[in-house]
């Protein structure tokens, strides 16, 4: 593609639309939340091989966007310039994994909300992106994490404190930093269970 990799930074949002026209992000690398236009809550997290905005840019489902939630790379590219590059079956093919994706992650949120404390809520979500993305550490507002997970910021205080108690984690200004991943696992107990990830991936599966 003709794009460049672009670094992006924790807290920072996707694109969606650029001078009118839609865009799709290819993650290289790095943790993103899945969010609707208008609502922080997140609708499942992307990891490396996952599409954004793709069925939006389509022009069949809403615009996406999301936050990312470690440091990564990514490559942006207008939905015009991808159409013109690849055949209508591959497109095809592609909205369909990718449709089946967001489902699936879409279910594990609806799982993470439903069941649990605030506490196993967010040790399942620093676990989820620990499995994505390889990260030991999650540099994101408090009040972020409590958008994401649609509690008060004063239940993620108290659930970070929880977790740091257990020795789980260690919390810093704008950070948490994950030091015992099997005190974590204990924590999030078995709220929701691990999608399998990757657009690409999949997608490679689907074609043999």
């Amino acid at each position: 593609m003709e794009p460049g990799e672009d670094p992006v930074f924790p807290g920072a949002r996707s694109q969606s639309l650029q001078a009118g026209r839609s865009l799709v992000t290819l993650v290289l690398e790095g943790v993103a939340a899945r969010q609707g236009a208008r609502d922080p809550v997140c609708l499942g997290l992307v990891g490396p091989g996952d599409l954004l905005n793709f069925d939006a840019a389509l022009g069949t489902g809403p615009d996406e966007s999301a936050l990312w939630l470690t440091r990564g790379r990514q490559v942006v590219i207008s939905a015009d310039s991808l159409i013109e590059v690849i055949d209508r079956d591959t497109l095809i093919e592609t909205a369909l994994v990718d449709m089946r994706r967001r489902m699936e992650t879409a279910r594990a949120e609806v799982t993470r909300h439903a069941h649990g404390r605030v506490t196993e809520r967010l040790a399942s979500l620093l676990l989820d992106i620990h499995a994505l993305g390889g990260a030991t550490e999650v540099t994101l507002r408090q009040s972020d994490i409590a958008d994401l997970l649609a509690v008060r910021r004063a239940g993620i205080s108290t659930a970070a404190g929880e977790l740091r108690a257990t020795g789980a984690i260690r919390v810093r200004r704008a950070a948490i930093l994950l030091s015992d991943m099997a005190a974590l696992q204990r924590a999030a107990g078995s709220v929701g269970e691990q999608a399998p990830h990757s657009t690409v991936t999949d997608l490679a599966r689907l074609r043999g």
